[in-house]
C-alpha cells in the first residue's frame, strides 16, 4: 500500500514538473476552453522580441518592465478575443466556411510574399518559422477580418458585436496580475 502511494506521488510530481516545464498549464479559461501558458508566453516573447528589434533600429531605449507587462496583457487579451470569436463561429453553422475563407486569405498573402525573404524575416523579427507566424499572426488576423465582413454585411457594427461577445464571455484567469471585467483585462 505504501509502495503504491509513493509511486503514485512520484508520477504526479513528474506530471506536474513536466506541465510546468512545457507550459502545459492554463493561463485562462474562456467559456470552458483553456488557453495554455505555453502559447501565451510564446506570443508575448515574440512581440517583445519584435518591439526590441524596432527600438534597436530606431536607436531607442529597451523595453521597460511596465511596457513588457503591457505587451503580456495585450497578448492575453488577443488570445481571449481569438477564443471568443472562434467559439462564436463554431456555434453558428452559417459561418462554417469562415475558417476556409481565412485560410484562402493567408494563402494569397503568402503567395505574394517573397519566399526568399519571409522565412528569414519571421525568424529574425519574431523568432518563428513561417508556419508559426501563419499560425500565430496571419491566420488570426485573416479570421477576424473575415468575421468582421460577415458581421457587418448584416448591418451590425463589428465593434458592438465584439463588445457584446466579450462582455458575455465567461473568463477565468490564472497566474496573471489581471482580472476579467466588462469584456476586458483590468488590474486586480
Amino acid at each position: 500500500m505504501r509502495k503504491k502511494f509513493i509511486i503514485t506521488a512520484i508520477i504526479l510530481l513528474l506530471i506536474g514538473v513536466s506541465a510546468g516545464i512545457f507550459g502545459l498549464f492554463p493561463v485562462a479559461r474562456v467559456n470552458g476552453e483553456f488557453v495554455l501558458y505555453r502559447i501565451y508566453n510564446e506570443r508575448a516573447n515574440a512581440l517583445e522580441r519584435f518591439e526590441t528589434k524596432n527600438r534597436l533600429v530606431a536607436g531607442s531605449e529597451s523595453l521597460t518592465p511596465a511596457e513588457q507587462e503591457e505587451i503580456r496583457k495585450f497578448i492575453l487579451q488577443n488570445l481571449i478575443v481569438e477564443h471568443v470569436f472562434w467559439q462564436y463561429v463554431e456555434e453558428h453553422t452559417a459561418l462554417s466556411g469562415l475558417k476556409e475563407s481565412a485560410d484562402a486569405v493567408v494563402a494569397g498573402t503568402l503567395k505574394e510574399a517573397d519566399p526568399n525573404v519571409l522565412p528569414q524575416a519571421t525568424k529574425e523579427i519574431y523568432g518563428w518559422s513561417v508556419d508559426e507566424f501563419v499560425e500565430n499572426v496571419l491566420f488570426w488576423q485573416a479570421f477576424q477580418n473575415e468575421l468582421q465582413k460577415v458581421i457587418e454585411s448584416d448591418g451590425t457594427s463589428f465593434d458592438e458585436f465584439a463588445r457584446m461577445q466579450l462582455n458575455n464571455a465567461q473568463v477565468q484567469l490564472y497566474t496573471v496580475p489581471w482580472k476579467w471585467e466588462n469584456g476586458g483585462l483590468s488590474e486586480k
